[in-house]
């Protein structure tokens, strides 16, 4: 059965915070009301066009996997959610955010969180905070606002994060009012031409692979040829709702409802996407958790359970084995070492993350 790591977890959760900080900016124009009436393409190209205020918000994503077949390595439904609130900072600095993840299936309940004040970072593991070496936090944030001033002249938006969906949305309609926590919006529905959104998902990854958010080596710069064909042939009936702004036309809400039918493996089942924004630039209060333990208690936690690269079960005690679970271990200390030693040279920081990567 495939593991999940919660180490892998917990790079993901930076990445979706700090991705979710590309899309801030200025308001050019502020938009103009939008409402059941109006042209579906005209919503679109407003929501996915331009620049987008999106300084802060509370951020909540869900996913739901279902899968049934003899040959799946998911038994059972896998729940997967990411919640919290996220506070850009001016001049391309670090965000401030505090998100918390839960993993629940495979026979596993992982809970893990990552949180940065702007000035000091802490992850959580399974309820517990730990505070992470100031040193490894340092380079973490110098290479971020690195990657910032690198990309620093580009348009900050939706669509510079490599994703339009106008590209592979079908047969779009203007389902009119909703909302959206407390915020007024439009809806859109309509299918999906799977290929053309595999264009968008590669442009994804390597935009993420540029910018140093490639969760250690485990997420792909680009989906390979074959892994692209396998997705075209398993998707079935895929459907998308998009939830605009009525007032700003910023996206508040995405949802994906997808089935899956995969012959080769005999694996069928379906996938529930479902990522929204409320509060949105509304001031967030991010503090710091209190009593948080050392870092290096965190790297004996992941030792103990046995959370290496075959993974252990966060629910099993050792179950995974000592020996994985030491592996684990010392590949983070090697990591925080590493980092160490790089000083201010970002090339080498970036480089670090490969001793995090599965062997």
């Amino acid at each position: 059965m495939t593991r999940l790591r919660p180490a892998l977890l917990l790079s993901l959760l930076a990445a979706l915070a700090l991705a979710l900080a590309a899309c801030g900016g200025s308001d050019e124009g502020g938009g103009e009301e939008v409402s059941s009436s109006t042209d579906v393409n005209e919503l679109l190209t407003k929501t996915f066009t331009g620049s987008k205020k999106v300084d802060s918000g509370n951020l909540n994503l869900s996913m739901k996997i279902e899968a049934q077949g003899g040959n799946s390595e998911l038994q059972g439904p896998v729940n997967i959610s990411l919640a919290g609130p996220f506070q850009a900072q001016d001049g391309g600095a670090l965000p401030k955010f505090k998100l918390e993840a839960s993993i629940e299936g495979g026979g596993q309940n992982i809970k893990a969180g990552a949180t940065s004040t702007g000035e000091k970072g802490f992850l959580s593991f399974q309820g517990t905070d730990y505070v992470v070496d100031d040193q490894v936090f340092r380079q973490f944030k110098a290479g971020y606002e690195e990657a910032q001033k690198q990309n620093s002249k580009q348009e900050q938006s939706f669509a510079s994060l490599g994703m339009d969906p106008r590209k592979w949305l079908t047969d779009p309609k203007n389902e009119g009012d909703a909302k959206v926590g407390d915020d007024d919006t439009v809806k859109i529905t309509g299918g999906v031409d799977v290929a053309k959104l595999l264009d968008d998902v590669n442009r994804a990854l390597e935009k993420a692979s540029s910018l140093g958010l490639g969760g250690a080596g485990e997420v792909p710069e680009k989906l390979t040829e074959e892994q692209r064909q396998q997705v075209l042939e398993a998707v079935k009936d895929p459907r998308v709702e998009i939830y605009t702004g009525k007032e700003d036309q910023i996206l508040r809400r995405m949802v994906v409802n997808l089935g899956i039918d995969d012959a080769a493996s005999k694996t069928s089942g379906t996938i529930a996407f479902d990522v929204s924004i409320t509060d949105l630039n509304e001031d967030q209060d991010i503090a710091q958790p209190a009593d948080a333990k050392p870092f290096s208690e965190l790297l004996g936690q992941f030792g103990a359970l046995g959370l290496g690269a075959g993974g252990g079960d966060a629910d099993s005690g050792a179950g995974g084995g000592q020996a994985d679970g030491g592996a684990a271990s010392g590949d983070i200390e090697k990591y925080s070492k590493c980092v160490t030693d790089a000083g201010e040279d970002l090339d080498k920081v970036r480089k670090c993350a490969e001793l995090l990567a599965a062997p």
